[in-house]
């Protein structure tokens, strides 16, 4: 609303004429009719005793009183759209982390479900000397204790029971024993 709209209705409403209005403000009452349509504009001065007399701010005197409520309302609605978005971002991280662990779990079950682990150890004397041997084998992979690299080539092997055969057999023929 402009300010001469603004200076009708708040005339009327305080149930003043034109020339009322005029000789409370020492201005003529075509003064006030040029405001009123908006052909002039009251001085800043005149616009105060305006207020004044009207019992209103400025602001609503020139149809601005609404401009900070306008702008909360304009930042609460930005700020309930940033916490929506925050919200959604934090869930979404959320279930990202959710599905990580679910991941990191099921990979670890179905990983150990294909370990097969067998343990086996032969102790072995020559020439007064005992020796521990520990064959192991793992995912199809055989391991062996680091002594048993000195008299045999593990990787010839296929399965840990060929290993131990293999460490027997060197002992035998080397006039040893195993149990």
């Amino acid at each position: 609303m402009k300010i001469g709209e603004k200076i009708s209705e708040l005339r009327k409403k305080n149930n003043l004429t034109q020339e009322e209005l005029a000789e409370k403000l020492n201005v003529t009452r075509q003064t006030i009719s040029k405001w009123e349509l908006g052909e002039t504009s009251p001085s800043l001065d005149d616009a105060a005793t305006l207020a004044s007399i009207f019992q209103v701010s400025l602001d609503t005197l020139v149809g601005k009183d609404n401009v900070l409520e306008e702008k909360m309302s304009n930042v609460e609605r930005l700020a309930g759209i940033i916490i929506k978005i925050l919200k959604v971002i934090g869930v979404l991280i959320i279930i990202y982390f959710v599905f990580l662990v679910v991941a990191v779990l099921a990979f670890n079950f179905l990983r150990s479900e294909n370990v097969v682990e067998v343990s086996s150890s032969i102790t072995c004397q020559m020439n007064d000397k005992s020796e521990t041997y520990q064959v192991m084998s793992k995912d199809d992979e055989i391991i062996v204790s680091k002594n048993a690299y000195d008299i045999i080539d593990v990787s010839s092997f296929q399965d840990s029971d060929e290993v131990l055969n293999a460490i027997i057999n060197y002992y035998e023929a080397n006039s040893g024993s195993c149990n």
